[in-house]
């Protein structure tokens, strides 16, 4: 085996957490070197080209935008000198099962008229659910939007306590308080009566990856999100992670693409460095994951390496829902009203398909599950060739099928959906396809290396949650580090971010001890 030159950090992954951990450690003078697998940063918030067309992987829009001038500022750089933002309006798309159709604006009188429209008894409920929600959005607005300190201190007692108990917190907590003791479908139906409306502000669960039933209360906000604005980046979703490549190189950092990881090497309980697919063997004093847990622990670490109660409990963490995708190229526009279009079911349809389906291994009839479309040629024609559209849908499948293989029929039920996503609504849309892909969970597996298909890492529901995931700084390996969304507080780019600002804050305190 080679052995190649010391760095203070080998960073595993070129995602989120890894390009967050890598651009701020440089920056504290540590020799860094980030060894993604892939040809192209991201990981679960990228784009990649498909016959000329530049769909996204993983994350689809920004949310929390404000959060991510936290980086920027720690990092000492103007976001808007990186990264074109283009705000989302309308919302959404909303197609319910029957044919009705509502375009969702970003405006909240505009919407009252949306919620007048379907059912006027509503409108007061909705009101009250604004009124809410306005609370725990000021309260983080308010911790969020404080001065950032010395990347050391960002994870202090200090600066925890003057981020959360800010004086919105006081109106906020009553709220914050009932939701989180609640699930998410008992919170949306305590605003909102009518079937349509609980389907409309409680569907967005499944960016939790979960279940509405298993979905935590807070969750319920994530439709007001929308109204307080969703983003898009120019250039698609891989424009955030070159942004921050682009951030890392400024600082030193070097960068290795196309260089997978075969295992972490371990000397005397400690990680002492990373070997590579092809033999070499990188030294360093601390390795740092992005990597899933499963992923970190039993394929890099080692089960062998690890007591027997570990490999039980990281086994036995669950993996959030898989996010199968199809990818259509199309030849022509397909007419899309928004960036996002939500084909939904009645509300009780919606709700069983988890457990007469998902729970069973079963695929359902196309028609009668959700599907999540974007179009983000609608807001960035870059991303299509001139005249024509890249689209993605989204839709509920379980990772294990009972009756099936997903590598013998991935293509056939991208069809079926396809067909689906025809009826319901965009008439004349497989005559303009020019090309179809299916990603099934079983091939997110093997692409983006996450067990399950589980781009969300794992569940986020209050027993996966907090002090029951992973800590950032590895209880059972020495000079062992994790970021990404399996550590707190979970999945989704926003929450990735502070994962890798936090650990990096963890580590520089440790340092001087080491």
């Amino acid at each position: 085996m080679n052995t190649n030159s010391r760095y203070d950090a080998v960073i595993i992954g070129a995602g989120i957490g890894g390009l967050t951990s890598a651009s701020l450690l440089a920056k504290e003078g540590l020799k860094v070197l980030v060894l993604e697998a892939l040809g192209r940063v991201g990981g679960c918030c990228s784009n990649y080209d498909f016959g000329g067309f530049r769909p996204e992987v993983g994350a689809v829009f920004v949310i929390m935008k404000d959060l991510y001038n936290n980086y920027f500022e720690l990092v000492e750089r103007r976001i808007e000198d990186y990264i074109d933002f283009k705000l989302l309006d309308p919302v959404y798309d909303i197609v319910l099962e029957g044919g009705e159709r509502y375009l969702l604006p970003k405006d909240f009188e505009a919407m009252a008229d949306v919620v007048r429209t379907i059912n006027p008894a509503d409108l007061d409920g909705y009101h009250r659910y604004c009124k809410d929600m306005k609370k725990i959005w000021d309260q983080q607005t308010a911790a969020f939007s404080l001065p950032m300190p010395p990347l050391k201190d960002v994870y202090s007692i200090k600066t925890l306590t003057r981020m959360i108990f800010n004086r919105k917190m006081v109106p906020a907590m009553p709220v914050i308080t009932r939701m989180a003791s609640r699930n998410m479908d008992t919170v949306i139906k305590s605003y909102f009566k009518d079937d349509r409306l609980q389907l409309i502000f409680g569907w967005e669960n499944l960016y939790a990856a979960l279940p509405v039933h298993r979905a935590n209360g807070l969750f319920s906000m994530f439709t007001y999100l929308g109204h307080e604005g969703y983003y898009y980046p120019k250039g698609g979703m891989i424009a955030i992670p070159k942004a921050m490549a682009r951030i890392c190189e400024e600082f030193g950092v070097e960068l290795r693409l196309n260089a997978p990881v075969k295992r972490i090497v371990l000397k005397n309980g400690k990680a002492t460095g990373v070997e590579m697919n092809s033999g070499e063997v990188i030294e360093s004093k601390v390795v740092i994951s992005n990597t899933h847990s499963r992923v970190t622990y039993l394929n890099l670490v080692g089960a062998e390496n690890l007591p027997s109660w570990a490999v039980k409990t990281v086994r036995r963490q669950p993996c959030s829902l898989p996010a199968p995708t199809f990818y259509l190229n199309m030849k022509e526009k397909i007419g899309a009203r928004a960036h996002f279009t939500i084909l939904l079911n009645q509300r009780r349809k919606f709700d069983d398909l988890w457990w007469e389906f998902y729970d069973r291994g079963l695929l359902y009839r196309a028609d009668d599950g959700p599907m999540m479309v974007s179009v983000p040629s609608f807001d960035d024609a870059s991303l299509a060739p001139k005249g024509k559209d890249t689209l993605s849908a989204i839709y509920i499948a379980p990772y294990k099928l009972k009756y099936h293989n997903w590598d013998d029929i991935a293509l056939d039920w991208a069809w079926e959906m396809a067909y689906s996503l025809e009826r319901r609504a965009f008439p004349g849309l497989t005559s303009k396809i020019e090309a179809i892909e299916s990603v099934p969970p079983t091939r997110l597996e093997r692409t983006l290396n996450v067990p399950e298909g589980a781009f969300f890492g794992l569940e986020m529901n209050g027993t996966n949650m907090g002090p029951f995931r992973p800590f950032y700084r590895s209880r059972l390996v020495d000079n062992l580090y994790l970021t990404g969304q399996c550590t707190n507080p979970g999945g989704g780019v926003p929450l990735v971010m502070i994962s890798g600002i936090i650990m990096s804050s963890i580590l520089i305190n440790d340092w001087r001890k080491m």
